[in-house]
């Protein structure tokens, strides 16, 4: 169960919907997650609330596009790497650079997702 947290300009806000199915997309077909496990959190900056540079590591930014994938540990580096090359390749059809994309995973175990019991 990814949850997928997306820090983007203002400018972006209206891709939002876009956003969310090209990297739920890429994620349910690199990591074969069921198509419902679909978590995510969009927060929309203004300009001069997210600071990056523009060249490192060998990049030409001209924007930022943070997204944060925390994701039960189990997949494989061969995984992980598809699902960030997906997820880049489908931002950049909707126009987003793939140098303004930055993607961080973070993995957790077993007891560490709680959700409440379902109601009885």
């Amino acid at each position: 169960m990814p949850l997928v947290r997306v820090d983007i300009h203002d400018r972006l806000a209206p891709l939002r919907p876009q956003m969310s199915e090209a990297i739920h997309g890429a994620l349910v077909e690199a990591w074969g997650m069921p198509a419902d496990d679909l978590f995510q959190i969009f927060q929309v900056h203004q300009p001069g609330d997210l600071f990056y540079s523009r060249t490192f590591p060998d990049a030409d930014r001209s924007d930022i596009v943070f997204v944060q994938i925390l994701a039960f540990n189990g997949y494989s580096p061969q995984q992980k790497q598809q699902g960030a090359e997906l997820v880049a390749d489908r931002l950049a059809a909707l126009g987003i650079k793939r140098d303004d994309v930055l993607i961080a995973l973070h993995e957790n175990g077993d007891g560490d997702w709680l959700a409440p019991a379902k109601d009885h």
